[in-house]
């Protein structure tokens, strides 16, 4: 392999030098000739006419050629020292690993912003295992930030060693939130509503009402001798049977009956054992019975039983 480089201006001695070997320094190309050696260092000369105008010269650049004729070992010291100058050295640097989890529940903390404040402000996120790692800190006191959706942000102060790879588990604690109060609304039972509504009708004026502590204290048998001891009900005996019939019903004229708002047989209704039963409406005439009741056989009278045990 050969390379060239063009001969030099007089020197200061006064004579003209023109490299006398491929390691000798070269000024400025003078024109008109270019020195090649080859691997044997053997000097080859060539020489050329100036370019007329219009032509183009098959010389390189004077400067090209003083580049040239620096030879390799000199470039690349030359590229080695640029390299060091633009790439300095970072072996002293340190490492954190770290993971971060729940303080209260233990478990992993994923996609947690972590951040270092060194001059390189280094950041990273947390994986799907709630680790991390940061490398390339400068060694020293350094402070580690963490943010994580739903949790309180923390820092940490630590010592780096140079090369120091530091191995931690983090934890962040989650944050106190206040909750609007939740007011629940839900509907009264059924039973409950039935005695809401006897209640209201018993104050309302119309009818006779017998709670369950006048029945439990009445110490009645059956429930037609509680209801004998309404003023305006009467009882009346048809064979080994007695009933409850209104004083001013006519004759075979008997009330119609309802078991927790429904309408029921008299035979039925009548043989509700007392102590079962809560609560008594006795309604005398269709002038007094409300609309709940209102049916053909109320001019007749109307008793509302309503039981305990009501569904």
């Amino acid at each position: 392999m050969s390379r060239y480089c063009a001969p030099c201006v007089r020197t200061p001695q006064g004579r003209d030098s023109e490299s006398e070997g491929p390691d000798s320094p070269c000024l400025t190309p003078l024109p008109g000739r270019v020195i090649l050696w080859n691997t044997a260092n053997e000097r080859l000369t060539v020489s050329h006419r100036s370019p007329r105008r219009g032509s183009h010269s098959l010389l390189p650049p004077a400067g090209l050629l003083l580049g040239l004729c620096l030879g390799p070992a000199p470039l690349s010291r030359a590229l080695a020292q640029r390299d060091s100058v633009a790439r300095p050295a970072s072996t002293d640097s340190s490492t954190v690993r770290g993971r971060l989890i729940d303080g209260h529940t233990r478990d992993v903390i994923r996609g947690a912003q972590v951040e270092i404040a060194d001059a390189s402000l280094r950041t990273t996120t947390t994986d799907s295992s709630g680790n991390f790692t940061l490398a390339g800190i400068v060694p020293g006191t350094q402070t580690i930030a963490i943010r994580a959706v739903g949790y309180a942000p923390a820092t940490w102060q630590v010592m780096l060693k140079p090369r120091q790879v530091l191995r931690h588990t983090f934890e962040l604690d989650p944050l106190a939130i206040e909750l609007p109060g939740v007011v629940v609304k839900g509907k009264t039972p059924l039973a409950e509503r039935r005695f809401i509504d006897f209640e209201r009708r018993r104050h309302s004026g119309m009818g006779y009402f017998l709670t369950q502590e006048q029945i439990e204290s009445s110490g009645a048998s059956s429930l037609v001798d509680v209801l004998v001891t309404v003023r305006g009900v009467q009882q009346v005996c048809l064979t080994n049977d007695c009933v409850a019939k209104m004083v001013r019903s006519p004759p075979g004229c008997y009330p119609q009956y309802f078991l927790d708002g429904n309408e029921s047989s008299a035979y039925f209704a009548r043989h509700t054992p007392p102590h079962d039963v809560k609560g008594v409406e006795i309604y005398r005439g269709s002038s007094e019975t409300p609309g709940e009741f209102q049916n053909s056989n109320a001019g007749c009278g109307v008793i509302a039983i309503w039981t305990k045990s009501s569904p």
